[in-house]
């Protein structure tokens, strides 16, 4: 038994290093964003209307960066959530946040790939993996701590973790329902993350009387 103990406490590891790798690659990534709004390239005296005309080209563009940076935000408040359940890190955590900040570095360059490409279904059908993959990662973060209760923090449950689970069924699901409607209008599909924000609150709202513990989740 206090072999087991002692092996178990030395594949622990402490988040502060991971917090902050993971706080550092969302900031660049979503400073990385604005790199796909391109300057206006004009020859002599610029004009209003020549700034005006080069605003109007980027509109999409436009479009793409916000909703890319508010996925990518709310993606970063999903993490600081995780990490509130979390008292220890183990080898198998690590590698599933890893995972996730691999297609999180992914971001900038399918958001500039749809908004450059966006009537085309193989940009949109790249942009809604890249999202499906990330949303994918956590949900495997949260079924590794279920497997390896011991690094979950002393206040929280599993129970806690499976409603953190339901409730984030919403970003791949969404994804999906992304990909299918590529098929039919790829410029229109990423209109459903729309619906991320308002789905999550109806599951939540759903799962409120699960645990007294969790009424914080997002």
């Amino acid at each position: 038994m206090k072999v087991s103990r002692r092996s178990s406490e030395r594949n622990q590891f402490s988040l502060h290093r991971l917090e902050g790798l993971t706080d550092g690659i969302y900031a660049i990534a979503m400073t990385l964003l604005v790199l796909s709004l391109p300057l206006p390239h004009l020859d002599g005296v610029t004009s209003d209307n020549d700034i005006l005309d080069h605003l109007g080209d980027i509109t999409a563009l436009f479009g793409t960066y916000v909703m890319s940076f508010l996925l990518l935000g709310n993606f970063w408040i999903i993490q600081l959530k995780i990490f509130k359940y979390i008292k220890s890190s183990c080898i198998p955590h690590l590698w599933a946040n890893l995972g996730g900040l691999l297609v999180v570095c992914l971001i900038p360059f399918s958001s500039s790939l749809m908004g450059y490409h966006g009537h085309t279904f193989v940009a949109n059908l790249f942009f809604h993996i890249n999202i499906f993959l990330i949303s994918l990662f956590f949900l495997l973060q949260c079924r590794v701590l279920l497997d390896h209760p011991e690094a979950i923090a002393d206040q929280y449950d599993e129970t806690a973790i499976r409603r953190v689970i339901r409730i984030n069924l919403t970003l791949p699901v969404v994804s999906l329902i992304g990909i299918g409607l590529a098929f039919l209008s790829p410029s229109w599909s990423t209109v459903v993350y729309i619906a991320v924000p308002f789905l999550t609150y109806q599951l939540k709202s759903r799962t409120a009387g699960a645990t007294v513990k969790d009424c914080d989740v997002l």
